[in-house]
């Protein structure tokens, strides 16, 4: 979707970034060119659960001796180090902000300023998947079930078209779910989807939003990498015809602030 916007001239004024869309608003937060979108189409092409070491065995050996979550985060950590080209928010060429929550306060938390790293990884610190993040002596985890699509806080910082990328695979199921993390999983969607549509009925308005979510079909689960480059493509192939139709409609895009996904 990224590609199909930086194709048609679409640039981002400000990026909001929730969960793993934390990750990919730093990427292009850093260089928001065609080139560089597409570098970040090959780095997910390589990522699997091995790579951020959600492996069986992890799971099962940290819910007997009840630790906070089933993966202890190394592996994302890892991830995230390895591809972000800047240390701190204010070495990237387009302001980013990420969004969590803060599980000490009982809040939102919205980082905009100082270490890069941190903040991004306390947006996917997906609760009870990996531990929560501490910044500042708090608690940190993702921010998807406050703000799902970074929607809400982009209209709080002030933009006035928001192009959400949404990622969220929610809707009828194929066949029951059956097993804890599937049902789990499912749940949050479910739970995001009628967050968006609730804010995009408040606030459509007086904001212009272009809710861009394609309907690739039912994922396993929302962290399963098998089919990364299906739905890559079919993210692209939906964007733009909805981006093209739109413009037929005499709606040219300009500038704009993008919201980022929430789950890849």
């Amino acid at each position: 979707m990224l590609r199909a916007l930086i194709e048609r001239g679409i640039a981002p004024d400000l990026i909001v970034g929730v969960s793993i869309g934390a990750w990919n608003g730093a990427w292009v937060a850093y260089r928001p060119d065609l080139e560089w979108v597409k570098e970040l189409e090959q780095v997910w092409r390589q990522v699997s659960r091995r790579t951020l070491d959600m492996v069986w065995w992890r799971a099962a050996r940290n819910m007997v001796r009840r630790k906070p979550s089933l993966y202890e985060g190394g592996g994302l950590s890892r991830f995230v180090a390895r591809h972000l080209q800047v240390h701190n928010f204010e070495d990237l060429a387009v302001p980013l902000h990420t969004v969590a929550i803060d599980l000490t306060m009982g809040t939102k938390a919205v980082f905009s300023h100082g270490p890069l790293g941190p903040a991004v990884l306390a947006s996917s610190a997906i609760p009870g998947v990996f531990p929560p993040v501490v910044i500042d002596g708090r608690q940190h985890v993702d921010g998807g079930l406050v703000d799902p699509t970074g929607l809400d806080t982009a209209i709080e910082l002030g933009a006035r078209r928001v192009y959400v990328l949404d990622s969220g695979y929610a809707g009828r199921l194929p066949a029951p779910l059956g097993s804890m993390n599937a049902i789990v999983d499912h749940t949050f969607q479910i739970a995001a989807q009628h967050r968006t549509r609730w804010t995009i009925k408040q606030m459509g308005r007086s904001v212009e939003i272009i809710h861009l979510r394609p309907d690739a079909g039912f994922l396993g689960h929302s962290m399963d990498f098998g089919a990364t480059d299906f739905y890559l493509k079919e993210g692209y192939r939906f964007a733009s015809e909805a981006l093209d139709t739109r413009g037929k409609r005499g709606r040219t895009p300009g500038l704009a602030p993008i919201a980022a996904p929430v789950y890849h």
